[in-house]
C-alpha cells in the first residue's frame, strides 16, 4: 500500500515538475472573438497552442488575424485579461476551424528565420525512404529530391524564392501539415514538436 501510495506521489510531482507551456508566451493571433459570451479563440506564437483568453471588459471585438500580447507583463495587456486554458479542437466552431490554417499560413509567413531557415533550409531525412519535405501534402520522394536539389548548399533567403524554385505554396503546405498534427496528437512525427516545442 505504502509503495502505491509512493508511486502515485512521484506521478503527482513529475506532473507539477512539467513547466507550463503557456509561461513563456509572450503572444498570439484570434482565430475567433465570439459576441455572444465575448471568449477569445486565439493560437500562440510561434509554438502554435491552441488556447482561450477571457478579454478585458470594454475590449472592442477583436478582428481574425489580430496580434495579441498575452504574456506575464499585464501593463501591456491592452485587450487580454486570463487565461483561461487550452481550447478543445473538436469544439471549435466551423468559422475558427476554418480560420486556422489562414492564421496560422499568415504566421508562418511572418517569421521566415523559424520556417526558412530552421526548416526548408535545414530538413533532412527522416529515414532511409523518406524525406522530411514529404510531410508536406501532394510532395512525394520524388519531388521531396528535386526540392533538395534546387535548395543546394545555400538555400533560400525568403518564400518567394522558394516558391518559384520548387513550383508549391510552401508558407500553405506547412500550415496544412501543422494543422494536420494540432487536431491529431497521435500523427507522427510532429513538425510542431521538432520546430517549436523541444523546450516544453
Amino acid at each position: 500500500m505504502r509503495n502505491e501510495r509512493n508511486s502515485g506521489q512521484r506521478r503527482n510531482n513529475s506532473r507539477v515538475e512539467k513547466p507550463d507551456p503557456l509561461l513563456k508566451v509572450e503572444w498570439c493571433r484570434v482565430i475567433e472573438h465570439s459576441g455572444s459570451n465575448g471568449v477569445l479563440v486565439v493560437i500562440t506564437e510561434p509554438n502554435l497552442h491552441v488556447i482561450r483568453l477571457r478579454p478585458k471588459s470594454g475590449a472592442d471585438l477583436q478582428m481574425v488575424g489580430s496580434r495579441l500580447y498575452m504574456g506575464i507583463d499585464h501593463s501591456k495587456r491592452d485587450v487580454v485579461q486570463d487565461i483561461l486554458g487550452f481550447a478543445r479542437i473538436r469544439d471549435l466552431s466551423n468559422s475558427a476551424s476554418t480560420e486556422l490554417p489562414i492564421v496560422i499560413q499568415q504566421i508562418i509567413v511572418d517569421s521566415p528565420e523559424i520556417f526558412i531557415q530552421q526548416f526548408f533550409n535545414r530538413a533532412g531525412n527522416l529515414s532511409l525512404k523518406m524525406h522530411a519535405f514529404e510531410l508536406l501534402a501532394g510532395v512525394g520522394n520524388k519531388k521531396a529530391m528535386d526540392m533538395v536539389t534546387k535548395r543546394g548548399r545555400a538555400g533560400w533567403e525568403n518564400f518567394a524564392q522558394l516558391d518559384e524554385d520548387c513550383g508549391i505554396n510552401s508558407s500553405e503546405l506547412l500550415a496544412k501539415r501543422f494543422v494536420s498534427e494540432i487536431e491529431d496528437r497521435s500523427l507522427e512525427p510532429r513538425l510542431i514538436d521538432l520546430l517549436l516545442r523541444q523546450d516544453e
